[in-house]
């Protein structure tokens, strides 16, 4: 991910939760969905935390990880999906990850 990539258009949250929901199920196409559909944001958000390209594209694959594990078994996320991924973002980029 780079400032550079293309951003995925605006896909309405009850999209991402349904997403987030058919990858608890093991959808690993779904999950890249998601990705796609909101990792542009979470990368802006660290880029802007961190100030290094660098340390927010290691941020980034961390966070994406730790969602997948802590999707899978859930029936819906535990808030809006982007707001569920952005609160894991802030807390990697805080060092609390």
């Amino acid at each position: 991910m780079t400032m550079t990539d293309a951003g995925s258009p605006s896909i309405r949250e009850e999209d991402l939760d349904a997403l987030l929901i058919r990858a608890a199920s093991g959808d690993c196409d779904a999950f890249v969905a998601f990705y796609d559909a909101t990792a542009p944001r979470i990368y802006a958000t660290l880029l802007a935390l961190t100030g290094v390209a660098a340390k927010a594209e290691l941020l980034l694959e961390g966070i994406y990880v730790e969602a997948w594990e802590r999707m899978r078994g859930r029936d819906a996320p535990p808030c809006p999906g982007m707001q569920w991924v952005s609160a894991i973002a802030h807390r990697h980029a805080s060092g609390r990850a």
